[in-house]
């Protein structure tokens, strides 16, 4: 190989290694030797509105099963499935012929009890005279009494059956219990519905007012009574705690809701216990069955420890904050975290009021680090 060959070769050999070297990525740098310039900031108490968060799902005010009361061929749906209905309109039709014909033989048993029962008494009030003036006889006018008896008995079941005939009659025409939306026919034109159970033809929803239902777990109920006795969650005055609705596109309502309902139970099988809450639903934004988002507001947190969110980080041991100490080095603080209210988190335990902690350069820190503070 001559000169110039070889010196070629390591030119390249030179370029090559150089090249292997790449930059490290932001953030990779070795932290700088000496102090770190860190602004401090300090632990703040405060009071806070103190908002409870849940899944909740809408609930009809009203569920209505619309049953037929008697047999009979459906004839006709008067109503468009899914719309909304007014009390009282017609739902369906069912063929009223054979209780017409029931109707047209009440009819007529009652008009014989009626004339057997004006036969009696007129046969009773001719006797009476008679029986006084020994004319007829004791068991003649005991006859004569019991038979107005029977027959003023048989009359009256006789307009019992009549009345029942002209509601059976009536229950051809099925109407609309509540006004709201009315679910898809159960079943055909045509068919033959037997009453009760089996006859049912369609549900009926009330949607405005509207329920949400949604659970919080017994622990978050016993921490809440325990922040209250302990005198650290104040409770609203009237109490009465506004609920708020995030829809599932991130849409919240200006209007709130009232909790109504709380269960008298922990249900066992979750560990949950059921809440209520019941709002205006005038526009129908809100369907049966919707899950929202819920925020219970009305509490507040009193002289609650806060920190700046920014200086809150995560080890291998959980969250902490670096924090300061008197000969300007920094040492991590463990803390356990409550809500978070803006840019601020709350801080349960760890800290006090007036401990000074790092703001920034966080990443630059490590356990014992030398500072050079800058109080914000």
């Amino acid at each position: 190989m001559n000169r110039l060959s070889s010196l070629a070769l390591s030119s390249l050999l030179l370029l090559t290694i150089s090249g292997c070297e790449r930059p490290k990525a932001a953030g990779m740098e070795k932290p700088p030797e000496g102090p770190v310039p860190v602004t401090l900031t300090e632990v703040k108490s405060g009071n806070f509105p103190a908002v409870l968060e849940a899944t909740g799902q809408t609930q009809a005010y009203y569920t209505v099963q619309v049953y037929a009361r008697v047999s009979g061929y459906l004839l006709k749906r008067a109503y468009t499935e899914g719309e909304m209905v007014k009390k009282g309109q017609t739902l369906f039709e069912i063929d009223p012929s054979d209780l017409k014909n029931g109707l047209e033989s009440a009819k007529a048993a009652y008009e014989l009890a009626s004339a057997n029962h004006t036969n009696a008494k007129a046969v009773l009030n001719r006797i009476k005279p008679l029986a006084q003036a020994n004319a007829a006889s004791q068991q003649d006018l005991d006859t004569a009494m019991a038979n107005e008896r029977n027959t003023a008995a048989a009359l009256m079941g006789a307009k019992a059956s009549l009345e029942q005939a002209k509601l059976n009659l009536s229950y051809t025409t099925i109407k609309a219990p509540i006004s709201g939306f009315a679910d898809k026919s159960k079943i055909d034109i045509g068919t033959y519905i037997a009453a009760g159970a089996n006859g049912l033809l369609s549900t009926m929803y009330q949607n405005d007012p509207i329920y949400i239902n949604f659970t919080f777990s017994e622990n978050e109920r016993t921490a809440r009574q325990n922040a209250i006795a302990g005198g650290k969650l104040v409770a609203p005055k009237n109490g009465q705690y506004d609920v708020e609705l995030t829809l599932g596109d991130g849409t919240t309502l200006t209007r709130k809701g009232k909790i109504n309902f709380i269960a008298p139970f922990i249900d066992s099988t979750t560990g949950t216990i059921t809440y209520r809450a019941i709002i205006d639903n005038s526009d129908h934004t809100l369907l049966p069955g919707q899950f929202v988002h819920v925020k219970v507001k009305g509490m507040e947190w009193k002289d609650a420890l806060y920190i700046p969110q920014k200086t809150l980080l995560t080890g291998d041991k959980g969250k902490f904050v670096y924090g300061v100490e008197a000969n300007n080095t920094v040492t991590p603080r463990p803390v356990v975290t409550g809500e978070w209210v803006g840019e601020n988190i709350l801080i349960e335990s760890g800290v006090s009021v007036g401990d000074k902690i790092a703001a920034d350069g966080l990443p630059k820190l490590k356990p014992g680090a030398d500072i050079i503070p800058n109080k914000k």
